[in-house]
Protein backbone atom coordinates (compact mmCIF):
# COMPACT_ATOMS: atom_id res chain seq x y z
CA UNK A 1 0.00 0.00 0.00
CA UNK A 2 1.35 3.63 -0.59
CA UNK A 3 0.18 6.22 1.21
CA UNK A 4 0.86 10.64 0.75
CA UNK A 5 -0.14 11.48 4.56
CA UNK A 6 2.38 12.76 6.42
CA UNK A 7 1.41 11.23 10.19
CA UNK A 8 -1.17 9.44 11.06
CA UNK A 9 -1.15 10.42 14.79
CA UNK A 10 0.60 12.03 18.10
CA UNK A 11 1.30 9.98 20.62
CA UNK A 12 1.62 12.11 24.05
CA UNK A 13 3.60 9.68 26.25
CA UNK A 14 3.57 9.66 30.11
CA UNK A 15 1.08 11.53 30.46
CA UNK A 16 0.39 11.07 34.35
CA UNK A 17 -2.85 12.65 35.15
CA UNK A 18 -6.26 11.66 34.39
CA UNK A 19 -7.38 15.10 32.83
CA UNK A 20 -8.20 14.79 28.92
CA UNK A 21 -7.15 17.59 27.06
CA UNK A 22 -9.75 19.25 25.06
CA UNK A 23 -8.06 21.89 22.97
CA UNK A 24 -5.21 20.69 20.38
CA UNK A 25 -3.61 23.77 18.09
CA UNK A 26 -0.87 22.35 15.60
CA UNK A 27 1.07 25.49 13.63
CA UNK A 28 2.69 24.82 11.06
CA UNK A 29 5.90 27.74 10.51
CA UNK A 30 8.04 28.06 7.79
CA UNK A 31 11.49 25.81 8.96
CA UNK A 32 13.94 27.83 10.19
CA UNK A 33 12.56 31.16 11.14
CA UNK A 34 12.30 30.58 14.98
CA UNK A 35 8.34 30.38 14.63
CA UNK A 36 8.18 33.76 13.48
CA UNK A 37 6.20 32.69 9.72
CA UNK A 38 3.16 31.13 10.38
CA UNK A 39 2.10 28.65 7.25
CA UNK A 40 -1.03 27.49 8.93
CA UNK A 41 -3.30 26.26 11.96
CA UNK A 42 -5.62 23.72 12.71
CA UNK A 43 -7.30 22.54 15.83
CA UNK A 44 -9.26 19.68 14.15
CA UNK A 45 -8.04 16.64 16.27
CA UNK A 46 -9.59 13.57 17.78
CA UNK A 47 -8.16 13.09 20.91
CA UNK A 48 -8.24 9.24 22.43
CA UNK A 49 -7.38 7.20 25.34
CA UNK A 50 -9.34 9.25 27.65
CA UNK A 51 -11.29 6.73 28.59
CA UNK A 52 -10.34 5.19 32.46
CA UNK A 53 -10.16 1.63 30.58
CA UNK A 54 -6.91 3.19 29.28
CA UNK A 55 -5.31 4.62 32.14
CA UNK A 56 -2.93 1.65 32.48
CA UNK A 57 -1.49 2.84 28.89
CA UNK A 58 -0.89 6.34 30.61
CA UNK A 59 -1.03 8.36 27.46
CA UNK A 60 -3.57 9.59 25.25
CA UNK A 61 -3.42 9.93 21.10
CA UNK A 62 -4.02 12.94 19.06
CA UNK A 63 -5.34 12.20 15.38
CA UNK A 64 -5.79 15.20 12.40
CA UNK A 65 -9.10 14.87 11.18
CA UNK A 66 -7.48 16.48 8.47
CA UNK A 67 -4.89 15.04 6.40
CA UNK A 68 -1.43 16.37 6.33
CA UNK A 69 0.40 15.68 3.03
CA UNK A 70 3.85 14.45 1.69
CA UNK A 71 7.42 15.18 3.75
CA UNK A 72 7.46 17.12 7.06
CA UNK A 73 9.33 20.38 5.82
CA UNK A 74 8.02 22.80 8.21
CA UNK A 75 8.50 23.43 12.10
CA UNK A 76 5.69 22.87 14.09
CA UNK A 77 4.13 24.21 17.51
CA UNK A 78 1.82 22.15 18.98
CA UNK A 79 -0.40 23.54 21.59
CA UNK A 80 -2.18 21.71 24.23
CA UNK A 81 -5.55 23.42 26.33
CA UNK A 82 -3.43 26.59 26.03
CA UNK A 83 -1.42 25.67 28.88
CA UNK A 84 1.44 23.28 27.09
CA UNK A 85 3.79 24.38 24.09
CA UNK A 86 5.76 21.91 22.15
CA UNK A 87 7.74 23.37 19.43
CA UNK A 88 8.85 20.69 17.26
CA UNK A 89 12.09 21.31 14.99
CA UNK A 90 14.64 19.66 12.72
CA UNK A 91 12.46 16.68 11.66
CA UNK A 92 14.21 14.24 9.75
CA UNK A 93 11.50 12.01 8.07
CA UNK A 94 11.71 10.54 4.46
CA UNK A 95 9.38 7.87 2.08
CA UNK A 96 10.53 4.67 3.36
CA UNK A 97 8.27 0.92 3.54
CA UNK A 98 7.80 -0.25 7.25
CA UNK A 99 5.30 -2.69 8.51
CA UNK A 100 1.67 -1.42 8.46
CA UNK A 101 -0.88 -1.24 11.29
CA UNK A 102 -3.04 -4.06 9.79
CA UNK A 103 -0.62 -6.68 11.15
CA UNK A 104 2.53 -8.88 10.13
CA UNK A 105 3.02 -9.15 6.78
CA UNK A 106 0.97 -5.88 5.66
CA UNK A 107 3.86 -3.11 4.38
CA UNK A 108 3.26 0.41 3.60
CA UNK A 109 4.83 3.36 1.71
CA UNK A 110 4.90 6.58 3.37
CA UNK A 111 6.65 9.32 4.89
CA UNK A 112 8.70 8.12 8.01
CA UNK A 113 9.63 10.36 11.20
CA UNK A 114 12.60 9.37 11.86
CA UNK A 115 13.95 12.17 14.46
CA UNK A 116 12.93 15.44 15.51
CA UNK A 117 14.00 18.11 18.07
CA UNK A 118 11.30 19.28 20.76
CA UNK A 119 11.86 22.55 22.94
CA UNK A 120 16.07 21.32 22.39
CA UNK A 121 15.98 17.84 23.29
CA UNK A 122 16.68 15.38 20.05
CA UNK A 123 14.56 12.52 19.93
CA UNK A 124 14.66 9.08 18.19
CA UNK A 125 11.25 8.62 16.58
CA UNK A 126 12.64 5.48 14.47
CA UNK A 127 10.34 2.51 16.77
CA UNK A 128 7.00 4.41 15.81
CA UNK A 129 7.72 6.23 12.21
CA UNK A 130 3.78 6.45 11.33
CA UNK A 131 3.23 9.19 14.10
CA UNK A 132 5.26 11.69 16.17
CA UNK A 133 5.83 9.91 19.73
CA UNK A 134 6.31 13.11 22.63
CA UNK A 135 7.09 12.58 25.88
CA UNK A 136 4.74 14.46 27.56
CA UNK A 137 7.25 15.56 30.22
CA UNK A 138 9.04 17.80 27.50
CA UNK A 139 6.49 20.45 27.35
CA UNK A 140 6.58 24.08 28.11
CA UNK A 141 4.18 25.20 30.30
CA UNK A 142 2.18 28.76 29.19
CA UNK A 143 2.30 31.25 31.32
CA UNK A 144 -0.85 32.71 32.28
CA UNK A 145 -1.25 36.48 31.46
Amino acid sequence: MISDESFHSIYMRDWKTSVCPKKVVLEKYMKNTDFKKLLSSDSDFDIRNCDSIYASLNQRIISPNVTYIGQINYDIKLVIDDSLVYRITDIKDGIDTVSGRSGPGKWIIMNNIKSLVINGHKLDNSKTPLSFNIPTKLGKVIKKK
